[in-house]
């Protein structure tokens, strides 16, 4: 029984859940059912009339159901899931580097300039999604703009805005590892600051990197549900002003969520839903596969408590038995 509660069940269905969505952004469009710009047309079957929109498990054809356009909302996922993981994998990859290399060399320093503790204090009262909504606001609507353009401009911004705050977080990591004592031994040997920085502070970090490298991934899917709720959609937006409606043109899965938040209070709650729920478990499988990793490590360093120090022991120590004089 003892061994089952041992059992890193948070990791194990992490790993399982993000493969699987993985898996769903490679082949997706592949398995899609019907292509973006198929709609469901009006037909009579088996004594019941088929018209969009169509409810879930209604028909074999459109499995989940149709929006009241007719679109197979299927489909729509199995091509926009590619997007959502894309975009957040890459906007992530790119502050994360970046902020980290920063932060690992400013943490170096003997001491913090003030200026930029002030400014770290300031930006993290500022709300990303708004600088975001400004930045693409004018363009999100534009008719002739190329959907990869805006992805990758979003990718470029939202990876700016979001760099110092992983700045701060690296910077104050490495300045408490920099004050320790095996640091100050390497640098009276003469270390210098790269060689403190990638052979002694890097290793020390490189788990708690990896664990905030899936929370950001996180971070960046809330970013895109917060601007999805003022319809800036990611690769662009469609609005329809003969029926008032806000369109994805990418669908991808925030995108989904915040067209069709207008159906919440009517009688095709489902359209918003389904996709809600998946934008749920791609969330939680990125978090519990972060706090999946990070019992892990704690486990590991608990088992070897030398990994703290960067000192692994080349043999077990043995005692000396000292003899008695007769």
């Amino acid at each position: 029984m003892n061994r089952l509660f041992s059992i890193n069940y948070s990791l194990y269905t992490g790993i399982l859940l993000t493969a699987i969505l993985i898996f769903l952004a490679i082949f997706g469009p592949s398995m899609a059912p019907h292509t973006l710009t198929e709609t469901l047309r009006t037909s009579y079957e088996n004594g019941t009339i088929l018209a969009p929109p169509l409810p879930p498990f209604t028909s074999k054809e459109f499995l989940l159901g149709t929006d009241r356009s007719g679109y197979d909302i299927l489909s729509m996922i199995l091509y926009g899931i590619r997007y959502t993981l894309f975009i957040s994998f890459a906007v992530t990859l790119i502050k994360m580097t970046t902020g980290s290399l920063i932060g690992l060399y400013v943490g170096t320093w003997k001491k913090t300039p003030q200026l930029l503790e002030a400014f770290e204090n300031a930006w993290s009262y500022v709300p990303l999604f708004l600088i975001l909504y400004f930045f693409l606001g004018p363009i999100t609507f534009a008719e002739n703009a190329d959907p990869n353009v805006l992805v990758f401009y979003f990718i470029i911004v939202a990876s700016i805005v979001s760099i110092p705050s992983i700045v701060s977080s690296v910077r104050k990591k490495s300045k408490e590892i920099s004050t320790s004592t095996f640091i100050e031994a390497a640098r009276l040997l003469g270390a210098n600051r790269h060689r403190l920085v990638w052979r002694h502070i890097f290793p020390q970090l490189k788990e708690s990197l990896l664990v905030m490298f899936i929370l950001e991934i996180v971070q960046v899917i809330a970013l895109m549900g917060q601007l999805a709720l003022m319809n800036i959609f990611i690769g662009g937006t469609i609005y329809r002003r003969d029926s008032q409606i806000y369109l994805s043109i990418t669908k991808e899965i925030s995108g989904l969520v915040g067209a069709a938040r207008g159906n919440i209070y009517s009688d095709t709650t489902y359209i918003l839903y389904i996709p809600l729920i998946l934008l749920l478990i791609i969330t939680s499988s990125f978090s519990l596969l972060a706090n999946g990793l990070k019992n892990r490590f704690q486990s590991t360093y608990q088992r070897t408590p030398w990994v703290k120090t960067g000192f692994e022991p080349r043999v077990r120590p043995v005692r000396k038995v000292m003899k008695k004089s007769e």
